[in-house]
């Protein structure tokens, strides 16, 4: 995200405009960890296409964007020594570039298919991202192969767009379909052993080695709240709004929400369980008074707090320490 921000403003366009539009915080440019969730990104890529008049943008961005430094994932892929190699590599770690990309590779005879799609939207994202998701993965078979590697075909999720010209032609195949069940390429199978010219046996070892680690480490999608209820125990008496724990994770308040949401959990939702868990622990302490107790959590008066421990507890404070 941050390199199409980066890309925008090159080309003359107004990146401020997307950044205020969208809610990042200052400076994700300049911040490669910058998150965002599929459904943004791809209101992103169609806001980036309006900004620089360019409808078919998303097929330029593999060439065009210019990340400052490579995933492990996409290390592993670069350093693999076949096509084939390098889209199992695809597979294998897309989750380290989005938790929920999805791509599938399928050995079809003489064929494989090589299908994308995004876990939680059935009904696909915007056109942009589809174009983007499939270009990326075809641009880099001929980059890193130095060949002119051609689809038999090719299949969208989204409707048939106004123009397909420029499909056909970056694609370079007529057979291009729309409304699908899903978005794919078809290959032949025979541009699966393509040697490419970056494999680097030694650096795939290590790639690999670091991309396997991340992905025994990367949490289950439900463990970003507890990521989120990390930062959220750490804030708690100093600030802890959304906008707070949104600048902690380098990203958007709208985007820290729509993923919380993406889990079927509100912000406040997640602040209020915080809460209730550290103020048990903190009113089960004697040697702390309430009113310190009320400070440490986040509240404007032991009132309010008490209210709220009440409602978490079905005990006032006093109560809860009388019976602990």
């Amino acid at each position: 995200m941050p390199t199409l921000l980066r890309l925008v403003r090159s080309r003359g366009g107004d990146a401020d405009l997307l950044v205020r539009r969208f809610g990042f915080p200052a400076g994700v440019e300049e911040h490669a960890d910058a998150l965002i969730t599929a459904g943004d990104f791809g209101q992103l890529l169609e806001a980036a296409a309006g900004e620089l008049d360019d409808p078919f943008l998303a097929l330029r961005l593999p060439v065009e964007l210019e990340p400052r430094r490579y995933g492990l994932g996409e290390l592993a892929m670069r350093a693999s020594p076949t096509v084939r190699e390098a889209l199992l590599r695809v597979v294998r770690y897309a989750p380290l570039e989005n938790e929920r990309l999805v791509f599938g590779l399928e050995e079809r005879g003489q064929e494989v298919a090589l299908t994308c799609h995004v876990d939680g939207h059935p009904r696909g994202l915007t056109r942009h991202v589809h174009e983007y998701a499939l270009a990326s993965v075809l641009t880099h078979a001929r980059l890193l192969t130095g060949l002119p590697v051609v689809p038999r075909s090719v299949w969208f999720l989204h409707a048939r767009p106004r123009l397909v010209e420029p499909l056909h032609r970056f694609f370079g195949t007529e057979e291009i379909s729309f409304g699908r069940a899903g978005n794919g390429l078809l290959l032949d199978g025979t541009w699966m052993e393509a040697r490419l010219t970056t494999a680097d046996p030694r650096l795939l070892v290590t790639a690999e080695h670091l991309a396997d680690e991340a992905m025994r480490a990367r949490s289950p999608t439900r463990d970003f709240a507890a990521t989120v209820a990390s930062r959220i125990d750490e804030a708690l008496g100093s600030g802890a709004s959304a906008e707070d724990i949104a600048a902690r994770l380098h990203m958007s308040k709208r985007t820290l929400q729509r993923r919380l949401e993406e889990d079927g959990l509100s912000y406040q939702e997640l602040l209020d369980r915080v809460r209730a868990e550290k103020a048990r622990s903190l009113v089960a302490d004697e040697d702390l008074e309430l009113a310190e107790v009320a400070f440490r959590l986040g509240f404007s008066d032991v009132s309010s707090f008490s209210r709220s421990f009440r409602r978490w507890t079905g005990v006032s404070p006093g109560r809860y320490r009388l019976l602990k």
